[in-house]
């Protein structure tokens, strides 16, 4: 590859939002001739490219590394390294200790404002928060303006805005039998607090009661074993489809009507954008990135999602729609994040990094 060489590093297992992210950009920025790779810490090496097996660049462009001095072997004739975590980052700048003029500049793949994870009085707060001092001339990128003005206020960090990418091939609008009930569905990720799994059970319970009118009411992102082990139960009337991979996941949406996402906030909206491609309709969190995507029943929904009034009045207007309103924002939908191309998203990047 005759472009620049940049190393993205990812110490995740995969599976994530994130490292759906990262995996379909770096594969388009491989497309336009980047000699791009991702760098994952051998304690989740193994995991990530299982996940990942079906990028037939893996076993070249994934990297391992054992922490600090062995990324600082890794990085040697990269043009650009970025920090994609909070505790990347951290690695990143331990790996440059000593080092008085880098062969390479650095950057921040900011993808959440990973502060709100922790309680403010834990290492992990402080350890996230201290993410954004440790790298020296650090070009920020961020995917939404709601996270770009977060790093700002907080950090005083100039921030560029890239391009959200969605995996079009895989998300994309599928053939709906004719007729039949209507089919709701969301994910419940019990051990993730700000993705609120019990409102999300609270809800789906409600639906599966028939609250909201006659539909089939699934959902996915955890295992019986899971959910029983964190203590929650699903009542009769939920489907629990189980955990997916991203093939599955697009079958799933492809084939119902209505998509939740109840957290507290999201800092872009995955799964809802998702689900949008594919031709649901979602219902997503009023705080954070989804905004930037969905006009208000238009395109798709919004509410407070910490206000259970707004949650019934947001959900009561999307299910109560004709079939022709369905129609109509389905297609809104589909319009809207049509654009959230991995191509367009590498572009975007490169022009943030000053490659463009």
């Amino acid at each position: 590859m005759s472009g620049p060489r940049v190393i993205f590093i990812l110490p995740v297992r995969g599976g994530s939002g994130g490292a759906h992210s990262v995996m379909q950009e770096v594969t388009a920025l491989r497309d336009l001739s980047v000699d791009a790779c991702i760098a994952v810490n051998e304690r989740n090496v193994a995991s990530f490219r299982s996940v990942y097996e079906r990028f037939d660049w893996i076993e070249q462009g994934v990297l391992s590394f054992v922490g600090p001095k062995d990324l600082s072997k890794i990085t040697v004739g990269a043009d650009l390294v970025i920090a994609t975590t909070n505790t990347s980052a951290h690695t990143i700048a331990e790996s440059l200790e000593g080092v008085r003029s880098p062969s390479f500049r650095v950057g921040y793949y900011v993808q959440d404002y990973e502060p709100l994870f922790y309680d403010a009085a834990s290492i992990e707060h402080t350890i996230a928060v201290g993410s954004f001092a440790v790298l020296k001339n650090c070009t920020y990128f961020a995917k939404t303006r709601w996270l770009c003005d977060i790093v700002q206020m907080a950090h005083a960090h100039d921030v560029a805005q890239v391009v959200p990418s969605i995996d079009h091939t895989i998300y994309k609008p599928g053939a709906r039998p004719k007729g039949g009930r209507r089919r709701l569905c969301a994910m419940v990720r019990p051990d993730t607090p700000r993705r609120a799994p019990r409102r999300t059970i609270d809800v789906l319970t409600r639906a599966a009661a028939g609250e909201f009118g006659p539909m089939d009411v699934l959902t996915f992102g955890v295992d019986a074993e899971d959910l029983a082990h964190a203590g929650f139960t699903l009542p009769d009337g939920v489907e629990l489809i189980g955990k997916l991979k991203q093939p599955q996941v697009a079958e799933l949406l492809q084939s119902c009507d209505f998509f939740l996402d109840l957290s507290d906030y999201q800092a872009f909206g995955r799964t809802a954008a998702e689900a949008m491609a594919c031709g649901c309709i979602s219902l997503a969190p009023i705080l954070g990135g989804a905004p930037e995507f969905i006009e208000d029943g238009v395109s798709s929904f919004l509410a407070d999602t910490t206000s259970p009034d707004s949650v019934t009045s947001a959900l009561q207007r999307m299910v109560s729609m004709s079939d022709a309103e369905v129609r109509s924002v389905r297609f809104a939908g589909l319009e809207a994040v049509s654009g959230f191309t991995p191509v367009r998203a590498a572009v975007s990047e490169l022009k943030a990094w000053g490659f463009g």
